[in-house]
Formats: structure tokens, C-alpha cells, sequence
């Protein structure tokens, strides 16, 4: 788990580019898994390994969440769906002239 946290966490930071939605779902799912392998390692005492492995996928996945729902806010706030659909933007106000 601790590993899959991390490659989940590395994961989305190239899903930031794809409007950020990637990202932000990638990054939520290795938060949550390193936050259950920590706790898991923890009450192991001692009998799991991976603690570091584990503790850096929740913080490379929470980095990358909220980069990516950054992104994604604000790519959608300047670029609504419709327009980035429709070819909106300049060539649509270029046609209009």
C-alpha cells in the first residue's frame, strides 16, 4: 500500500497537465492510501516496513491535489468547457470582426 501511495503520488504529477483532473484524482487516492498505510505500519509495531515510502506518497499526493485543483480552477474559470469545445477564444472573435 505504502508503495502504490507513492507511485500514485508521482503519478499525478504529469495528470496536472490534463486540465488538472487527473491530478487532483490521483493525488486524493495516494493521500488516502499512504494515510491507511501509515496507520497501518504503525500498528504493526514494528513488524511492517515502508514507513518513508508511505509517508512520502500522502505528500507527494497532497502536493499534486492540490496543484492539480488549483489548475483545474483555473483553467476552467478562464476557459469554460464550451469555449475549449467549440473553438472559442480568439479565432471565434477574429471570425466576428
Amino acid at each position: 500500500m505504502a508503495i502504490t501511495s507513492l507511485v500514485l503520488g508521482i503519478a499525478a504529477f504529469p495528470g496536472i497537465c490534463c486540465y488538472g483532473i487527473p491530478g487532483l484524482a490521483l493525488g486524493i487516492t495516494a493521500v488516502v492510501l499512504g494515510r491507511v498505510a501509515l496507520g497501518r505500519i504503525k500498528n504493526s509495531y514494528g513488524a511492517m516496513g515502508g514507513y518513508g515510502l508511505a509517508q512520502a506518497g500522502w505528500i507527494c499526493g497532497l502536493v499534486a491535489s492540490i496543484l492539480g485543483g488549483l489548475y483545474a480552477l483555473l483553467t476552467l474559470k478562464v476557459n469554460p468547457p464550451h469555449e475549449i469545445c467549440h473553438g472559442g477564444g480568439l479565432h471565434r472573435d477574429l471570425l466576428l470582426v
